[in-house]
C-alpha cells in the first residue's frame, strides 16, 4: 500500500507528520510545495514524477486541486481532506487577493493570521516562508479549475470535511463532492491531519482497504 501525500497552501509537508505516525508499514511518499521551508517531503515538484502510478493519493486543500492537475489518471484512489476541484468563485476572488496584497506587505503576518484561522498558529517561523511560491499558489486558487479531472477520475473518492472549515465551508465542500459523499469529522478548523490524525488515518486506511481488497 503505497501514500502519495500532498499538503495545501501556506503549509510544508509537516502537516502529515501526526497522520503518517498513524500509518502502520504503510509506504509513504510526500510532495513538498516550497511554501514554507523545512518540511519533511520526499521531493520538492511541480510534478508527480516518479511517484507511482497506482498510488493512493491524500490532498489536504490545495493539494486536491495540485493532484488533480497533475496526475488525475493515476491515482488507484483519491483522499480529499478538506480539498476542492476548484477555489474561485465558490471563494470570491477578492479574498484571495487580499491574501496576495497582504503577503506583498506583511508576509509573516498575513501568514500567522492565516494559520491562525486555520487552527495551526505559529506553524512555522516567519523566516521559513517563500513569498515568491506563495504568491503562486494563490495564482493557483485563482486560476486553476479541476472540475474536468475531476469529472474524469476512474478512482473511488474519500472526501472527508469539517462544519467549522472557514477556508473551505460546509457548503463548498458539499457542492463539489455531493452532501451524501462527504465524511464530516469533528471541529477540526482547516487542519484535521494536524488536529485528528488517529481519525482520519483509521478513514484513509479503511478506505484503501476497500480498494485493496
Amino acid at each position: 500500500m503505497h501514500f502519495v501525500l500532498v499538503h495545501g497552501w501556506g503549509f510544508n509537508a509537516s502537516i502529515w507528520t501526526p497522520l503518517i505516525a498513524q500509518l502502520g508499514n504503510a509506504q509513504v511518499t510526500t510532495v513538498d510545495l516550497g511554501f514554507v521551508d523545512g518540511g519533511v517531503g520526499d521531493f520538492n515538484s511541480d510534478d508527480l514524477g516518479d511517484c507511482p502510478d497506482d498510488a493512493i493519493v491524500v490532498g489536504h486543500s490545495l493539494g486536491v486541486l495540485w493532484l488533480l492537475k497533475h496526475g488525475s489518471d493515476r491515482f488507484r484512489g483519491l483522499v480529499s481532506c478538506q480539498g476542492f476541484d476548484r477555489y474561485c468563485p465558490h471563494v470570491p476572488k477578492s479574498r484571495v487577493t487580499a491574501l496576495r496584497r497582504g503577503i506583498d506587505r506583511d508576509p509573516g503576518g498575513t501568514i500567522e493570521a492565516f494559520w491562525g484561522s486555520c487552527g495551526a498558529p505559529g506553524f512555522a517561523p516567519a523566516a521559513a516562508l517563500n513569498a515568491g511560491r506563495l504568491r503562486d499558489g494563490l495564482d493557483w486558487l485563482i486560476q486553476w479549475d479541476g472540475q474536468d479531472a475531476k469529472k474524469s477520475l476512474r478512482c473511488p473518492v474519500l472526501s472527508l470535511a469539517t462544519r467549522d472549515d472557514v477556508v473551505v465551508p460546509p457548503a463548498m465542500s458539499e457542492a463539489i463532492w455531493g452532501k451524501e459523499n462527504l465524511v464530516w469529522l469533528p471541529d477540526g478548523g482547516h487542519v484535521l491531519p494536524r488536529k485528528f490524525p488517529e481519525l482520519c488515518a483509521k478513514h484513509v486506511i479503511e478506505f484503501a482497504n476497500s480498494i485493496s481488497s
